[in-house]
């Protein structure tokens, strides 16, 4: 459920720490050189949890949190911090100003995306799509390089054969609505 100004202010109470206070918190602590790898990755994990709700993409901008996101899909081969990634990503996507700044920021973020649809992970195959679609809904320019792609066609229409039926309807989808 996405949250309104008056119930953050309820859950924060007086004295307790705001919410971009508190983003900039697990920001500085990821960001920390002796932060261990599997503190770094739970931090990554609450930053995706905290982008799926439209109250925090104000706070999540200021802090650069969507360079964090590409940083991550770009830089690590763990599929735990690719999941966080996307997740993240695919949650801030649904907006068309972090739409554009994802394209802005990370020009070559048709290429990251359609790496992650041959992931063996299911988890980070269906972000990368549901990503990707928000992005061609935002963007002309991306759309129009994804139906040039055949790689992209033969993957969809592969899956759109899966016995995993969020695998095979999410790609029914794409190819309706991406492939006419």
């Amino acid at each position: 459920m996405f949250s309104t100004p008056k119930s953050l202010q309820r859950r924060t109470g007086r004295f307790g720490v705001g919410r971009s206070e508190y983003l900039k918190q697990l920001l500085n602590e990821y960001e920390n050189q002796l932060t261990n790898s599997e503190c770094k990755l739970q931090l990554l994990a609450n930053l995706a949890n905290f982008s799926y709700d439209p109250i925090n993409y104000d706070y999540l901008r200021e802090l650069n949190i969507i360079d964090l996101f590409l940083d991550c899909l770009k830089m690590h081969t763990d599929d735990d911090y690719v999941h966080y990634a996307l997740a993240g990503l695919c949650n801030m996507s649904a907006d068309k100003i972090n739409c554009k700044l994802i394209i802005e920021k990370n020009p070559t973020i048709l290429i990251c995306l359609v790496k992650c649809f041959f992931s063996t992970r299911l988890d980070i195959v269906l972000n990368s799509m549901v990503t990707l679609m928000f992005l061609c809904n935002h963007n002309e320019q991306e759309k129009n390089e994804l139906i040039q792609r055949n790689e992209i066609r033969e993957c969809l229409e592969k899956y759109s054969q899966s016995k995993d039926v969020r695998l095979s309807n999410m790609a029914k989808l794409f190819l309706q609505d991406y492939f006419p």
